[in-house]
């Protein structure tokens, strides 16, 4: 997959810096990054590009105003001026993004931003010979009847390019009957929100469902995240809209589900990584309290984009990896233990 091929000019090194670190979040390549004194080494490279990011604050450069001329003139579109970076962590830093990356994907039109993903969608819709393989529920859980209630844990599958395959892949290898819920948040056009639903539960024994205000993760449940209102939770875990856009420059943004994911759930929260361009999630794991959380990511090189899950291996944080089947086996697996830990004996089935 070709990303987006982006060059950056900025007379303040702080600045250069935060625009580095936003494409890196939107999953977009720098491919120079300099200072405008560096022109004339960058006017003679070439370079194949897919937009120009021009920040710069200097008057009465004769040279320099001939250079930009030149640029905003030329094959590859330039984007120029820009607001200053809010500091990294500050609850502004997320809308400064939206708001830089709304304008990139007016001014590179055709080319794959990190929410896009209708075309996986239409591969997963197409017709299968086989049925995908299935865990064996484990005997312990057998005859529970765990259906409609309140689900123990609470997964976040976050993905963005190339999610829905695995995503699907990891939903399908798993049995009904198990104590856990899931919240999938993925980068994708609001249009096939609903397509989405449907697309990736074809197969699976859980139930994915939309957002509905006041409803209880039950086990079993996959809850789609909406991609337009942000979420959280409320008393018993029921689900309560905040009126108004996910933080960050697209939707739903993952960092932000697994902060209002853990802000109710707390140690019951669980996260799972998948295939996907940029950086999103990453933040929010330095930034939770709790260090004892599974954080888990699809293995990089069964990935059809790896910056996501590469970008929270590099926290550190991350306790498994494996692809979409192993990670479901893993979770089964975990699952089993947990429950034989922290239940009583005659509650088990052996």
């Amino acid at each position: 997959m070709i990303l987006p091929r982006v060059g950056i000019i900025a007379d303040d090194r702080l600045q250069q810096h935060m625009l580095q670190a936003a494409m890196a979040h939107f999953g977009f390549e720098v491919i120079v990054s300099a200072d405008p004194s560096r022109m004339e080494l960058i006017r003679g490279r070439g370079l194949s590009l897919d937009v120009w990011l021009i920040d710069i604050n200097r008057d009465n450069d004769d040279e320099l105003s001939d250079w930009l001329d030149e640029l905003i003139h030329g094959p590859i579109p330039v984007l120029v001026g820009f607001e200053k970076a809010p500091p990294r962590g500050s609850t502004t830093l997320p809308r400064w993004q939206k708001r830089l990356y709304q304008k990139l994907k007016e001014i590179v039109p055709g080319k794959p931003l990190a929410g896009e993903s209708a075309a996986s969608l239409e591969r997963l819709s197409a017709p299968v010979s086989a049925q995908p393989s299935r865990i064996l529920l484990p005997k312990i859980f057998a005859n529970l009847a765990l259906t409609g209630k309140p689900a123990d844990e609470i997964w976040v599958l976050g993905a963005s390019l190339g999610g829905p395959g695995a995503v699907k892949n990891f939903l399908d290898a798993l049995p009904a009957g198990l104590p856990v819920a899931f919240v999938y948040a993925q980068h994708i056009d609001c249009r096939f929100e609903e397509t989405l639903s449907a697309t990736i539960g074809r197969h699976s024994e859980l139930k994915l469902c939309l957002f509905q205000e006041g409803r209880q993760l039950t086990h079993g449940d996959v809850l789609v995240a909406p991609i337009t209102d942000e979420f959280g939770f409320e008393a018993e875990g029921r689900l309560v809209s905040t009126h108004h856009d996910w933080p960050g420059p697209y939707g739903p943004s993952i960092d932000q589900v697994i902060l209002n994911v853990h802000r109710y759930f707390q140690a019951r929260t669980g996260i799972i990584l998948f295939s996907g361009m940029g950086n999103d999630g990453s933040e929010a794991l330095t930034a939770l309290p709790e260090r004892q959380l599974p954080i888990w990511v699809q293995t990089p090189a069964t990935c059809a984009n790896a910056s996501m899950p590469e970008s929270a291996l590099a926290t550190g944080l991350v306790t498994f990896h494996g692809t979409p089947f192993q990670l479901a086996n893993q979770l089964v697996n975990r699952l089993k233990n947990h429950w034989m830990n922290t239940h009583e004996p005659d509650t088990c089935q052996h």
